[in-house]
């Protein structure tokens, strides 16, 4: 017989779903599209930084506090600010309660946490749609098809945690994220680079961010001591693809062109630009309307036996919430899923109605919904923030008043 509840995707929110799950004793199974565990070299992503309140009482719960804690770094909580010729510098954050992780540590922390038979990989979904011979009121799942051939369905609940382009968010809203305008481009300093002494000297253990009205240049070190270099630039969706000004297939054209954006930076600015190695990779940043969350928006309905978390319910531009949310999200769900289920003695009836599911759902995206608008417009203005000839005395300003009300260290 099927699990009552698939999550789909294997990322930290839904592998953080699912081991709360695993701690409630209900039953579950995952798909995920990788083809293993093993990760891609180099790639998945850099550091993040888990907040307290958010993705940290989430680990908690799921009883993963202390594991967290031997792997973050919260001598890393720090971020230097300064403008394109690297004046109006100021380093904030000093033991802020919002360590960094890696996000492949973090991965591999929750996926060591569950059985391995509860994930199944290689698993890339290709559609979801409703059962012709059922109603739209039918609280049954959807039924999922994969880009192997199979077909699973008989869920009670699935869990969309498939990301941005979210397979699932279709059933739910027509809705589709829209370009920003912005991309990074990400490339790397290893011990060995000719400029990793200077990320040292002007990073440390943390985070920089340097920013003009077109372009930003953030320096963010490792859990291995490495620098990843992410160049930010306002560009169109086809400057690093074939064919594009900074074709990433041709990486000495590429580097020229990057070098170009960066002409009028300052010198120890543009060199980490010069010296970032690569294979480089692009991260186009996209979003969602943040009023497709207004309670009275006609674009969200709810579809019965379907929920969102993460990046799939509300994709934004990055902020520094989007793990903290996502992983916050879980825990809502899951919270409403015991309160409907009463599920307090670790035990978990599959006979148990499904409408005490969808109830969880609704009650879950009462709390989502209003998080959700207000987290895509903090990225949003964040990105307003960034991209200005004033961006740094803006951002150094508003990190001043936040550390004065914090108590925090300004240096």
């Amino acid at each position: 017989m099927p699990a009552p509840i698939a999550i789909v995707g294997a990322g930290p929110c839904g592998l953080t779903f699912a081991r709360l799950l695993q701690g409630a004793g209900i039953e579950y199974v995952v798909f995920e599209r990788d083809a293993s565990p093993e990760p891609p070299e180099r790639y998945q992503g850099g550091t993040l930084d888990v907040h307290g309140h958010t993705g940290q009482a989430a680990l908690r719960r799921a009883g993963l506090h202390a594991e967290f804690e031997r792997l973050a770094r919260r001598d890393a909580t720090t971020m230097t600010i300064q403008d394109a010729r690297g004046n109006h510098r100021a380093t904030f954050g000093e033991g802020r309660d919002a360590p960094e992780i890696d996000r492949l540590q973090l991965r591999q922390m929750l996926l060591d946490s569950l059985p391995a038979h509860r994930i199944r990989w290689g698993k890339v979904l290709r559609s979801a749609e409703r059962d012709g011979r059922m109603k739209q009121s039918d609280p049954a799942g959807p039924v999922l098809r994969f880009a192997d051939g199979s077909v699973e369905t008989g869920f009670r609940l699935v869990v969309g945690a498939d990301g941005a382009w979210s397979k699932l968010r279709q059933m739910i809203t027509s809705a589709k994220p829209h370009y920003s305008g912005t991309m990074f481009v990400e490339g790397w300093l290893t011990q060995n680079n000719s400029q990793y002494q200077a990320a040292r000297d002007m990073v440390g253990s943390g985070n920089s961010m340097a920013m003009s009205a077109e372009r930003s240049l953030c320096v963010q070190q490792m859990s291995d001591g490495s620098y990843r270099v992410y160049m930010g630039l306002k560009a169109p969706e086809t400057l690093t693809g074939p064919g594009g000004d900074a074709d990433l297939a041709d990486m000495d054209k590429a580097r020229a062109a990057m070098l170009g954006f960066y002409a009028d930076w300052a010198p120890h600015l543009r060199a980490f630009v010069d010296a970032a190695e690569g294979p480089w990779r692009s991260w186009l940043l996209y979003h969602l309307d943040p009023d497709l969350f207004l309670p009275e928006a006609p674009g969200w309905t709810r579809a019965p036996g379907i929920v969102l978390l993460g990046d799939a319910a509300h994709v934004a531009i990055p902020n520094g919430e989007g793990v903290n949310q996502a992983l916050y999200d879980a825990l809502v769900l899951f919270e409403c899923i015991l309160s409907e289920l009463g599920k307090t003695d670790g035990c978990y009836n599959q006979d148990e109605d499904a409408a005490a599911l969808e109830r969880a759902v609704v009650a879950y995206e009462m709390d989502m919904r209003p998080r959700a608008r207000l987290h895509i417009q903090d990225g949003l203005d964040l990105d307003h923030m960034i991209y200005n000839d004033e961006g740094a005395q803006r951002m150094v300003h508003a990190l001043t008043v936040a550390t004065e009300q914090s108590g925090a260290e300004l240096s």
